[in-house]
């Protein structure tokens, strides 16, 4: 399953594992909320360990993706998602945070989703599938001149045989069916300047070092970061390749794909590390 929205760095893949080492409280924390997965799959499974959950991610832009997505702004009822050209990409991506994320190359908010190359038969695909408009190349392909007129989306592109990535869109809709919404709050700020709740759990996905770095993240410090870690009286879980700063411990650890490397995809171990209360908390549960 996918949660949150399309976005470079997700925790998707590993949120089952990852989810469950969150001690019960009255509230948790998703303090570098990203695409919202983290917080997404907490709703889902762990809604009735808490009581109030907080969401925050410092760029208004990709907080109101969020909440849109939630309201019901990118269902199919009310939202045909048109082809998106190159040439539109880099002229809007700037100001449009669903055609910054949705088709970009990895969800990196930068590179346009398809090569030269192949992108007039990515886009034939694609017309094919959401609005059952064949061209010459997709008659051929698909040996058909169009799909019947009730089948829906899902099964068109169930008959391709290969996820077209440009439907990305669906984790969008799937935030749609969240349940317990009257318990989440939302929040665009530095993680400094959120007030922590006693009784409370908190989660940290902060920049991976050496990595490539979100918009603005590159501004982000690591040494102030830990510093206020230090300095709060709550369980902290902090996700990163490798922390060796004092007073953390490390958890848990899992292989995966990392998409952020400066020189392409490669084999990467996500770990979880905690504070002393984390710990203390842990061994608790």
């Amino acid at each position: 399953m996918s949660y949150g929205i399309p976005y470079q760095g997700s925790k998707s893949k590993i949120l089952p594992g990852l989810c469950r080492y969150f001690p019960k409280a009255e509230n948790f924390y998703d303090l570098f909320g990203g695409g919202f997965s983290v917080t997404h799959a907490m709703l889902l499974h762990r809604s009735k360990d808490f009581q109030r959950f907080h969401f925050n991610e410092i760029r208004p832009e990709i907080c109101q993706l969020i909440q849109d997505s939630i309201s019901g702004k990118y269902s199919y009822k009310n939202f045909k998602p048109e082809w998106i050209s190159r040439e539109r990409f880099f002229r809007e991506k700037e100001t449009n945070p669903y055609i910054k994320l949705c088709w970009s190359f990895g969800n990196n908010g930068e590179d346009y989703l398809y090569g030269k190359n192949i992108e007039q038969y990515k886009k034939s695909m694609y017309n094919a599938v959401v609005f059952n408009q064949f061209d010459d190349f997709a008659e051929k392909t698909l040996q058909m001149k169009k799909f019947p007129d009730n089948l829906p989306i899902k099964q068109r592109r169930l008959f391709l045989k290969q996820k077209i990535e440009n439907f990305q869109l669906e984790s969008l809709q799937s935030l749609e069916r969240l349940q317990s919404l009257e318990r989440l709050n939302y929040y665009n700020t530095d993680y400094r300047k959120i007030k922590i709740e006693k009784n409370s759990t908190i989660y940290c996905d902060i920049p991976y070092q050496n990595t490539r770095e979100y918009d603005k993240n590159k501004n982000f410090n690591r040494k102030e970061f830990f510093d206020w870690a230090r300095s709060i009286d709550q369980p902290i879980f902090i996700s990163e390749y490798s922390v060796k700063e004092k007073d953390f411990f490390e958890i848990k650890n899992q292989k995966t794909v990392s998409k952020m490397s400066s020189i392409g995809p490669s084999k990467a171990t996500e770990k979880l590390y905690c504070n002393r209360l984390g710990w203390i908390a842990l061994r608790k549960s």
